[in-house]
């Protein structure tokens, strides 16, 4: 037996909710409040509409289907000099769709009305939404059909499902019946059986009591006195063991000294390199804070970059819009300075002609006066003279009246003066009252007229405010009906993506566990797979032992086997012949490996010493040479007998004579282990320096508690030859190598694709191999903070990395993604590349393992690649004249010109063709196992003859290795078993299934629509209260003094020549000014934009680290060895041997009816009816009046003049009239209290005509 050592959503979506119907007409409230100019009216919509009237048909032709229409008013407001008149418009097509959607199970829910400024768009928006509801419906009553077809199949499947379900059901009850009968029989046999093993127990336990008894008592007397013997040689050995034990204790007590000053040392140099390493961790830490501060950095440079770009191209487009400008006005300024220059000179020509002009007109008016003056008074004097002569007769005439008369006037002059004086005084002053009144009310006037011209401008910029007021409403109420929209939506998607995120969550925990149940179950599959051929194999071996007459001697060896030789824990043994023994301290050090404690070449002469260190009970380490005979003697036998005749004769001694033929170390030494077990047997093996076998001979006696030495040849002593091992190649990993971290590509939630990589030895472990069987590591990729969701649409993909030798370094040259699922892996000769390439190194593997993924999971798997060396290892067994005993399907097979018995091909390796592994793995039983029930594949069975054997392993144990036999002589030989059951085929675990993301779209809410303000109206100034001031009609007129008549004189009138009329001037025409070119150019010139800076890239801080320091091994203190007890033997009676018992025939098991039942259908899903949304539409109509017109400024009245008559009319009487007329125009409209009655009687009308519309639609429908 060797030793070996490892290395290494599709149409719409609709929503549920209550449905909300306006039926009826309610009759306008009127008369209850008046309602003000300045007042606000606000009315719910569906609270009081004032009427209802008839609209339109949309069509006119009855051939068609009439779509009629109304509309109800439901408020009426004022707002300035606008009446809104509000309208909720309804079409037949929109409550058709609505009843038709509900008659279905449809769910309506009414949602925020719009609003419409006209009635086109208003009837529109409702068939727009009639037809939505229709399509809806129509796509329901579709699903309700086919949901009724697949029912009907679900009900046809279901039916042929539960006839399956009866018939299984039969049979399971027939199987049943079947299965209790056998049950039954089975329960009786197993009863039977339970006695017999009882029996047989107690039988064995009897024959074990009588052996051991008999055995007692036939070697008590000779034990004893080998008891003596034995207990003087115990002294003897302990007396030396304690001799070693106080040199071990100095040797302790000097090594304890050296450790305590090693110690020291290696503290110190821990501590400073544990301060290295805590130094480089944080140098690290503040690197990778540094380079992600500068990756920030430049993330945020790279952003205002791209900003001074765009700010750069605007700029230059701005600074071109300007010099453009400033050369356009630079142009115009030319040109304008030029027509100023050409005017202002043709103003001088006209400024001189105006002066001439002036001049001349001055003179023209002066001669024109001087003309008139002559001729007037030439023509006076031509009348004068005329007259003067005609009343020069009457004058004298009438002096001598005008006398008389003017004495009587004159005395009534004197009188009417004083009185004419009183009231003078009075009315002078009423006239200065009244002109300071004028003064003051012209000055309130022209103050009044600056304000109402404000106002006006006031007013006209209001009047457009207001209009741009109403349009940024009209679109808010838009803009805002569809932000409420959005919101429902955003709402509905936001429950959607919960839910969806939700399942996602648990997708992914499902995902994540199949990844591992799969890559479990493909593990199991391969390891079901092999066992199924295995146990093919145990079956076939066993079938063949059972049924096959040609292997009748291995049948013999469970009946006529005389021998006995299983375990013998409690032997004693003695060794003549060896006087080189391993030191406790020796082996201790060699005994590295189970393999490498026989590494002969590493034994230093120290470690040899002449007197055995170990006890008689334990496991012996002897140095042997070729050449060598030694004799091991067993004792103390209690286990072991041979049957002679009928009757069971203990073994109470064993001896191997032994023969070293032949080692492979140079200096022909090895290292041989003798067990304290003789079951166990021998261990040798050797350094291997050449191409020598370990061969051992040796030669087996048993001996009965008498000394005297049973004759093989007389029985039927069979024993086996287990554990013969070949293999062409251990099995091994590149532990002292890792691979490169596997990097993966997949997309975003956002679609962009990013990378994540998965180091499977992150942990710090290594690739390893156990029990033959790799160490298979599984994970996913990490992608950092990018969110990334695995699945059929959005699979993992490996990128395949080739490394290339820079003269330096491997470093990466090439990224290429591919769609394979599984790449091998590289060792350090090809810079751990990654690919489908088999990599190789000066033509050998260099393929050190292989990445496997599950794209759809994400799952990642990396396998070690098992490597086997081509240093072959092959055990076997010259059997001389003893008897081989095949065993069926054993690797072993016998060469009767040789007598050799070995496996011919590896059997160690189901790689290399072996049904078993040798060794057992966690899932894998391997056959070189005495407890194995495969143990039949490396072994055969021996009839004993003359006892005589020699057994050969050739080829070291693996590469640089001892060779090393161990071979075991016992009677366990390994006799096929019944295999039992076959193994059960793995269930593949169900891919669980990743929910249907959601259409999203909107992933954020666009602003809130801000409702805009309405302009506030200027305020009218109010018209000054003029002070009015009367005055009388007519001034008080100063009597006139009578004159005394003069005595006539005769009138000498000269008449001069007549005057020339003069020419008058002709005025000049002035120059026409030139229209001068304005260009307008911005104040300030624009500004070019400033570039950022590139943040500079930090320089990572380096910290030396040493070798971390060899942490120092305290030495092992040496054991005192124990004293010796000495061994007392008693002598029994002699036992009674007992009858063995007869075991029950098993029943046979029945034959199972099997009925293939279908899968159960599944009923399908209850149908949920959809959910649809409409809204009312309203109509929203201004009616503007006209503002009514400021009143004209009345005109200054006129000074009167001095009264020519009590005719004129009095200046009081119109002033009086202009300002009740000015205030009168001053006041608003009253639209309250006193226009309640119009109201009325308009809301009565508005009513009879609503009425009536209905009376119209209702003969129309009807």
């Amino acid at each position: 037996m060797g030793r070996k050592d490892s290395q290494r959503f599709s149409i719409r979506k609709y929503s549920f909710g209550a449905a909300s119907v306006l039926l009826g007409t309610t009759i306008l409230a009127m008369g209850a409040t008046g309602v003000h100019a300045d007042e606000v009216l606000t009315s719910a919509v569906t609270d009081t509409p004032l009427s209802a009237s008839v609209l339109t048909d949309s069509a006119a032709d009855p051939a068609t289907t009439v779509d009629h229409s109304e509309k109800q008013v439901v408020s009426v407001k004022e707002e300035g000099n606008t009446t809104v008149t509000t309208s909720v418009v309804t079409t037949d097509s929109l409550e058709d769709a609505k009843a038709s959607a509900v008659k279905e199970g449809v769910e309506v829910e009414e949602t925020a009305p719009q609003t419409h400024t006209s009635l086109e768009g208003a009837i529109a928006n409702n068939q727009a939404q009639s037809k939505e509801i229709n399509t809806v419906v129509y796509d329901y009553e579709k699903a309700k059909e086919d949901h009724k077809k697949d029912v009907a199949e679900y009900e046809k499947a279901k039916a042929e499902y539960d006839a399956k379900v009866a018939e299984k059901a039969a049979a399971d009850k027939a199987n049943a019946a079947s299965k209790a009968q056998y049950d039954t029989d089975q329960a009786a046999y197993e009863k039977g059986l339970a006695k017999y093993q009882a029996d047989k127990k107690a039988y064995d336990a009897a024959l074990e009591e009588y052996n051991t008894q008999k055995l007692t008592y036939d070697s008590k007397v000779a034990e004893k006195a080998a008891a003596d013997a034995a207990n003087a040689k115990s002294e003897a050995d302990y007396k030396v063991q304690l001799a070693v034990y106080e040199t071990a204790k100095k040797n302790y007590e000097a090594a304890m000294a050296q450790y305590t000053k090693d110690k020291a040392k290696y503290d110190t140099e821990k501590k400073a390199y544990d301060a290295k390493v805590a130094e480089k961790v944080r140098t690290e830490i503040e690197n990778k804070a540094a380079q992600e501060q500068y990756e920030k950095d430049l993330a945020t440079y790279n952003v205002a970059y791209e900003k001074y770009q765009t700010d750069l191209a605007a700029y230059k487009t701005a600074k071109a819009a300007y010099d453009a400008k400033v050369a356009e006005k630079v142009a115009a300024d030319a040109a304008n300075a030029k027509a100023k220059a050409k005017y202002d000179a043709e103003m001088v020509t006209y400024n001189a002609a105006l002066s001439e002009y002036k001049a001349n007109k001055a003179l023209y008016d002066a001669a024109l006066a001087e003309y008139n003056t002559k001729k007037a008074a030439y023509d006076a004097k031509v009348a004068e003279k005329t007259q003067a002569e005609i009343t020069d007769k009457a004058a004298q005439e009438q002096y001598e009246k005008d006398l008389t008369a003017y004495n009587t006037a004159y005395e009534k002059y004197q009188t009417d003066l004083a009185t004419y004086n009183t009231a003078k005084a009075a009315y002078d002053a009423k006239v200065a009252e009244k002109a300071a009144a004028d003064k003051a009310n012209a000055e309130a006037k022209a103050k009044y007229d600056a304000e109402m011209a404000v106002y006006n401008t006031a007013k006209a910029q209001y009047d457009k405010d207001l209009q741009e007021y109403q349009a940024k409403k009209t679109q808010y109420d838009q803009d805002k009906a569809a932000y409420d929209k959005l919101v429902a939506i955003k709402a509905e998607e936001d429950t959607a993506k919960a839910k969806y995120e939700v399942e996602l969550a648990k997708y992914n925990v499902d995902l994540e566990q199949y990844g591992k149940d799969f890559a479990t179950y493909q593990t199991k599959l391969a390891e079901y797979q092999t066992a199924l051929a295995q146990y093919k194999d145990a079956k076939e071996a066993y079938d063949k032992y059972i049924n096959d007459n040609g292997f009748q001697d291995l049948k013999d060896v469970e009946t006529v086997q005389d021998l006995t030789f299983q375990r013998e824990g409690g032997a004693i043994h003695t060794i003549n012949g060896i006087s080189a023994y391993l030191t406790r301290d020796a082996q201790s050090r060699l005994n590295t490996s189970n393999v490498h404690q026989y590494d002969s070449n590493k034994l230093e002469t120290s470690d040899i010493v002449a007197t055995s260190p170990w006890a008689n009970n334990e496991t012996e380490y002897i140095q042997v040479k070729e050449g060598d005979k030694f004799v091991v003697t067993y004792d103390n036998l209690n286990q072991s007998s041979m049957r002679e005749n009928t009757d069971m004769h203990p073994i109470k001694r064993v001896i191997y004579r032994y023969e070293i033929l032949s080692l492979p170390s140079n200096d022909g030494k090895g290292i041989a282990a003798v067990s304290s077990d003789p079951t166990v047997t021998l261990t040798v093996g050797a350094s291997t320096d050449q191409n020598k076998p370990v061969k051992v001979a040796v030669d087996i006696e048993f001996y009965d508690g008498n000394g005297n030495k049973f004759d093989l040849t007389q029985h039927n002593a069979i024993v086996a030859l287990n554990s013969l091992n070949h293999w062409t190649g251990a099995s091994y990993v590149d532990s002292g190598d890792k691979p490169r971290a596997l990097t993966v590509e997949a997309k975003d939630k956002d679609g962009k694709t990013v990378r994540g990589t998965w180091d499977p030895y992150a942990d710090g472990s290594s690739m390893s191999i156990e029990n033959n069987a790799v160490l298979v590591k599984n994970g996913t990729a990490d992608f950092g903070t990018a969110d990334v969701t695995i699945s059929a649409e959005n699979p993992i993909k490996i990128v395949a990395q080739k490394a290339t030798w820079n003269g330096s370094e491997f470093t990466v040259s090439e990224d290429t993604v591919i769609d394979a699922t599984s790449v091998n892996v590289s060792g350090a000769g090809n810079g751990h590349s990654i690919g489908t390439d088999e990599f190789a190194l000066d033509g050998k593997d260099d393929v050190i393992g292989s990445y496997t993924i599950d794209p759809t999971s994400g799952r990642i798997i990396f396998t070690p690649k098992k490597k086997f060396e081509n240093v072959e290892h092959q055990e076997s067994a010259n059997v001389g004249n003893n008897k081989y005993i095949p065993i069926p399907n054993s690797s072993v097979s016998y060469d009767s010109a040789t007598k050799e018995v070995t496996s011919f091909k590896d059997n160690q390796y189901i790689e290399h063709g072996s049904i078993f592994n040798g060794e057992s793995s966690t899932t894998l039983e391997g056959w070189d196992n005495p407890s194995s029930p495969y143990l039949y594949y490396g072994g055969a069975g021996l009839k004993m003859a003359d006892g005589h054997l020699v057994f050969t392993a050739n080829g070291a144990n693996a590469a640089g290795q001892p060779t090393v036999y161990w071979f075991a002589i016992n009677s366990n030989v390994g006799i096929p078993k019944n295999p039992g059951e076959a193994p059960k085929e793995p269930t593949a675990p169900e891919e669980p299934k990743a929910p249907t993301p959601p259409t999203i779209t909107l992933e954020v809410l666009p602003a809130v629509p801000t409702e805009p303000t309405p302009p506030t109206g200027p305020t009218a100034p109010t018209a000054p209260n003029y002070t009015v001031v009367t005055v009388d009609a007519e001034e008080p007129t100063a009597p006139k003094e009578p004159k005394a008549p003069t005595p006539p004189t005769p009138t000498v009138v000269e008449v001069p020549a007549e005057p020339g009329k003069p020419e008058e001037p002709k005025a000049p025409t002035p120059p026409t000014e030139p229209n001068y070119t304005v260009v307008t150019v911005d104040s300030e010139e624009p500004k070019a934009p400033t570039e950022p800076k590139a943040p500079t890239p930090p320089t990572p801080a380096l910290v030396e680290v040493p070798a971390e320091p060899r942490k120092i091994t305290a030495p092992v203190e040496p054991k005192a060895p124990t004293p010796p007890t000495p061994v007392v033997v008693e002598v029994p009676g002699e036992p009674t041997k007992p009858t063995p018992p007869t075991e029950p025939k098993a029943p046979t098991p029945p034959t199972m009816v099997t009925v293939n039942v279908p899968n159960k259908p599944v009923s399908p899903k209850e149908l949920v009816a959809p959910k649809v949304k409409w809204h009312k539409n309203y109509l929203v109509e201004r009616v503007t009046r006209p503002v009514p017109t400021p009143p004209t400024t009345p005109q200054k009245p006129k000074t009167p003049g001095t009264p020519t008559g009590p005719n004129v009319t009095p200046t009081s009487s119109v002033i009086a009239k202009q300002e009740t007329e000015r205030n009168n125009s001053g006041q608003l409209p009253e639209t309250g209290d006193s226009n309640q009655k119009l109201a009325s009687v308009t809301g009565v009308g508005l009513l009879t005509m609503a009425l009536t519309g209905l009376w119209s639609a209702r003969k129309r429908k009807h």
